[in-house]
C-alpha cells in the first residue's frame, strides 16, 4: 500500500521558507510524502543551514483540506483512509468509495449527518437523528448505528456533530479485509479536521432546523513559530425549535486537534471532544399490526406524531491519539488508540397502525435507557516498500482491535416503562399528558465484545497501467452476554479468514478498470426479551457471526473535471430474524440467504463552467434466496429497502453577479415493501431543494452569506415503514473569516 503523507501536513506556500520552519514541519511533510531517494535528498538539503532556502512545490503534498473544495465541484481525488491502507488516489482504490468533503458539508449547513447522508447518491436514509441516531442503509443492507472515526470503530455513536469532522467517507459494499468484522453495506468513515499550519480563524451564526439558534467557531494554527506544533479548536452552541412541531434540540461541542511534530519525520496526533445533545419531541416509530394498513402519508394534517415530551439526551466524550514514524526510505509505521463513551436515556412513541381500524393506531410511550457505550481501540501497521525486479510492492502487516462495552439498562422490567393510549386518528394526532416516565433501578454490564484483526495486503503495482491488491484479515470475535448479577449467561469465540483480492488495469491515467472480490464477518445479533410484544424463547441469546461474500466490477475516470464511477456488484448475506410462526414464543434464528446484487454510478465535478453537479443513481435487485423456516418469503425483497434510487444536487455561478451561486437538488426514493411478505408497498416519494450562496467582503473580511429551504415543497411522505418524511426545513447563516 503506498505510503503518502498524513492527512494535514506542514505547511504549503510557495515561498522560501526560514531555517526555523525548514528544519521542523517542512521536513516532516517532505518525509513523510514519499520514500523515494530524490525526496530523501530533498529532506536532508533542507537540514544543512548552509544551503539556500527550500522552494516547496504545491502538488507535491497533498492536503485534503483542499481536496474536494468548492471550485473543484466538491470533487475529492484521495481517500483518507481504507481499512489498513494509508490515504491514497481513488482511482488506485479498487472499491467504491464516495466522499462528502468538508465545502460541501459546510455550504449545506450540515448540522447533522441526516443533511448530507440524504442527498448522497449511495445511501438511503432510513433513521433520522432525531430518534437518536442517523441510520442508513447502503445497497439493500442497513448500516444501524455503528460508525468510524478517523478508522477507529465507534460502535452505537447515537448523535453526530459534522462541524469538527472535515470529510464523511462512505465505502459501499464489503469490508472484511480491510475493517474485520463489521457491516455488509458499507462503512461509514467520519474524518476528523486536523491542525492548519496557517492562521484560521472562521465563525458561522445563524437559525438552522427551523428556528433554532447556531453558534459554530473554527480556529487553527502554529502554536510555536516552527511549527512543531499546531492546533484546531471547534465550539458549537445550538438551541431552539425545529421546523418540526412540538420539537426543540439544544446541542454542544467542544472539540480539539493538536499535531506534534517531534522530528522531520515522526508526527504525533491528538484529538479529544465532549458532545452534548438533547431533543424533545422526537420522531415517532411506526408500524403496522397484523392485518393493519399504511394510509397515504398526504392525509397527515401534521408534521409530528410523536409525543411532546419524548426525549432523546445524550452525552459522548471522545479521546485518541495516534503516530507516524517514517524509518528511513522504505518503512513507515502507523498507530493508534482510541477511547469513546456514549451515554443517553429516551422517552419515545411507538405509533402502531391497527388491524381493521382504517388507518387508526395506538400510541406507545416507554422511558427507556438506550444501554451506555464504552468503546475502545487500538492499531498498528507498518508499511515496507520493495522490489522484485520491475515488480514494485508495498506490504501492509498489522493487528487491530476493539471492545464494546454496554451498560444495560436500568429497569428491571427490561429497560422499559410503558404507557398505551386508546386508539388515535392518523389525520387527528392526539398529545398524551406527560406521564412522568422514568426508567428504574441500577445498571449492569450486559454485554462486552471484542472484535480482533491480524492482517497482511500486498500493494503490487506490475507497470504503469496494472496493478493488484490481495490481502487476508483473520477476524475474530468474542463475545459474551451477562445478567444483572454479572453471571455470564452466553459467550462466543471464533474467528474466520476473510481474504480479498482486486485487480486494477489504467489503459490512461484518467480512466481504471478494477475488479475485486471480499468475504466479510458479521457480528451475530443478540435475541431481545420480546419482539413486537411476545416473548422470545432464546432470550439473551449471543448469536454466530454470519459470513458474507461480494464480487465486484467498477470504473472510475476523471474527465471533464469530473470524476465519474459506476460498480456492478454482487452480495450473498447469511440471514439472521425473530420466527413468528406458530402462536406461542418466538425465537431468535440463523437461517437462509439474501442476495443482492445492483449497479452504482455516481458523478461529482464541474462538467461546463460555473455548473457542479454531485449526482448518481443506485438500481438494485435484493432478494430473499433462501429461508427454510418460511418458504413464502422466498423472492420476497426486504422491507424497508428502495430498489431503485436517483440523486442530483446542483450549483451554479451566476455571472452577471460576482459570488452569488445558486444551489439545489431533486432527489427520489423508490417504492419500499412495508412489511417482509411483500404485502403492502409504500409509494416512492421525491423531494426538492432550493437555496443560494453569496460570498463578498466587508470591512475588508470575507463573508458568505447561505440559505438552504430542504423539501421546499413541503412534501408529505413515508421515509419507509418505520417513520414520516421530514418536513421543510430552512437554514440561514452568515460565515466571517478573520
Amino acid at each position: 500500500m503506498p505510503t503518502l503523507p498524513s492527512r494535514h501536513p506542514s505547511p504549503r506556500r510557495k515561498r522560501a521558507l526560514p531555517r526555523s520552519t525548514r528544519r521542523t514541519a517542512w521536513p516532516l511533510a517532505v518525509a513523510l510524502a514519499s520514500p523515494l531517494p530524490t525526496w530523501a535528498q530533498a529532506t536532508a538539503a533542507t537540514a544543512d543551514p548552509q544551503l539556500p532556502a527550500v522552494q516547496v512545490e504545491e502538488q507535491r503534498v497533498p492536503d485534503l483540506r483542499q481536496d474536494g473544495s468548492a471550485a473543484s465541484g466538491y470533487r475529492a481525488r484521495t481517500a483518507a483512509q481504507i481499512g489498513p491502507l494509508d490515504a491514497r488516489p481513488l482511482l488506485d482504490t479498487p472499491y467504491s468509495v464516495h466522499v462528502v468533503p468538508q465545502a460541501l458539508m459546510e455550504n449545506l449547513q450540515a448540522t447533522k449527518p441526516d443533511d448530507v447522508l440524504r442527498i448522497n447518491p449511495v445511501t438511503q436514509l432510513t433513521t433520522p437523528q432525531s430518534r437518536f441516531f442517523t441510520g442508513v442503509t447502503v445497497r439493500g443492507f442497513n448500516l444501524g448505528a455503528t460508525k468510524r472515526i478517523d478508522g477507529m470503530p465507534n460502535t452505537n455513536m447515537v448523535s453526530v456533530d459534522m462541524e469538527d469532522k472535515e470529510r464523511l467517507e462512505v465505502l459501499t459494499g464489503l469490508s472484511g479485509f480491510l475493517w474485520g468484522a463489521g457491516n455488509v453495506g458499507g462503512t461509514l468513515n467520519y474524518v476528523l479536521k486536523r491542525p492548519t499550519y496557517e492562521p484560521l480563524r472562521s465563525v458561522t451564526a445563524g437559525v438552522t432546523e427551523g428556528s433554532n439558534g447556531y453558534l459554530h467557531g473554527d480556529f487553527g494554527g502554529r502554536i510555536d513559530e516552527g511549527g512543531k506544533l499546531a492546533y484546531r479548536l471547534n465550539v458549537v452552541g445550538q438551541d431552539g425549535d425545529t421546523a418540526t412541531d412540538h420539537q426543540s434540540i439544544r446541542r454542544g461541542l467542544v472539540s480539539g486537534a493538536l499535531d506534534w511534530n517531534l522530528s522531520d519525520r515522526l508526527q504525533v496526533q491528538f484529538d479529544a471532544s465532549r458532545s452534548v445533545y438533547r431533543m424533545r419531541g422526537s420522531e415517532a416509530y411506526w408500524s403496522a399490526a397484523t392485518g393493519a394498513s399504511y394510509p397515504a402519508a398526504d392525509l397527515a394534517r401534521s408534521n409530528f406524531y410523536g409525543q411532546p415530551f419524548t426525549l432523546t439526551d445524550t452525552a459522548q466524550d471522545h479521546v485518541a491519539s495516534r503516530v507516524r514514524w517514517q524509518l528511513g526510505d522504505s518503512v513507515v509505521l502507523r498507530a493508534g488508540v482510541a477511547r469513546r463513551t456514549s451515554r443517553s436515556d429516551l422517552v419515545v412513541a411507538n405509533n402502531t397502525f391497527i388491524a381493521g381500524g382504517n388507518g387508526n393506531y395506538r400510541v406507545q410511550t416507554s422511558a427507556w435507557e438506550y444501554p451506555d457505550y464504552l468503546n475502545q481501540g487500538a492499531y498498528a501497521y507498518a508499511d515496507w516498500r520493495f522490489a522484485t525486479g520491475p515488480v514494485q510492492h508495498t506490504l501492509t502487516a498489522g493487528w487491530s482491535a476493539d471492545r464494546t462495552t454496554a451498560t444495560n439498562y436500568r429497569s428491571s422490567a427490561g429497560g422499559w416503562t410503558t404507557l398505551t393510549s386508546t386508539p388515535v386518528s392518523f389525520g387527528q394526532p392526539v398529545y398524551l399528558a406527560d406521564p412522568g416516565l422514568s426508567p428504574t433501578g441500577s445498571k449492569y454490564l450486559a454485554q462486552r465484545t471484542l472484535r480482533r484483526n491480524v492482517l497482511l495486503g500486498d500493494d503490487i503495482r506490475f507497470n504503469d497501467q496494472w496493478s493488484a491488491l490481495v490481502g487476508v484479515n483473520q477476524a475474530g470475535i468474542l463475545d459474551t452476554g451477562y445478567d444483572a448479577t454479572r453471571t455470564s449467561t452466553s459467550r462466543y469465540d471464533d474467528s474466520r479468514v476473510t481474504p480479498t483480492a482486486a485487480l486494477i488495469y489504467k489503459p490512461v491515467p484518467w480512466l481504471s478498470l478494477y475488479g475485486s472480490t471480499m468475504r466479510s464477518l458479521e457480528q451475530g445479533g443478540v435475541a431481545a426479551a420480546t419482539y413486537n410484544g411476545r416473548l422470545v424463547s432464546n432470550a439473551g441469546a449471543v448469536m454466530a457471526p454470519l459470513q458474507s461474500r461480494q464480487v465486484e466490477l467498477g470504473l472510475k475516470a476523471e474527465a471533464r473535471d469530473v470524476l465519474w464511477t459506476a460498480a456492478l456488484f454482487k452480495i450473498d448475506k447469511g440471514l439472521q430474524y425473530y420466527d413468528v410462526s406458530g402462536s406461542g414464543p418466538v425465537t431468535y434464528v440463523q437461517d437462509g440467504r439474501q442476495v443482492h446484487q445492483g449497479l452504482e454510478f455516481t458523478a461529482t465535478g464541474k462538467p461546463m463552467r460555473g455548473l457542479t453537479v454531485v449526482g448518481g443513481l443506485t438500481l438494485l435487485d435484493a432478494k430473499v434466496k433462501e429461508n427454510r423456516q418460511s418458504p413464502a418469503l422466498e423472492g420476497k425483497t426486504p422491507m424497508n429497502v428502495a430498489e431503485r434510487t436517483a440523486k442530483l444536487y446542483l450549483e451554479y455561478d451566476l455571472d452577471g453577479v460576482p459570488g452569488l451561486t445558486l444551489t439545489g437538488g431533486a432527489f427520489y426514493t423508490g417504492p419500499q415493501y412495508a412489511d417482509a411478505a411483500n404485502t403492502q408497498r409504500l409509494p416512492g416519494f421525491a423531494t426538492f431543494d432550493l437555496g443560494l450562496r453569496y460570498a463578498l467582503r466587508a470591512a475588508g473580511l470575507p463573508v458568505t452569506l447561505r440559505l438552504n429551504v430542504a423539501n421546499v415543497a413541503d412534501k408529505r411522505y413515508w421515509l419507509n415503514a418505520n417513520y414520516l418524511g421530514s418536513p421543510r426545513t430552512v437554514a440561514l447563516s452568515g460565515q466571517i473569516k478573520f
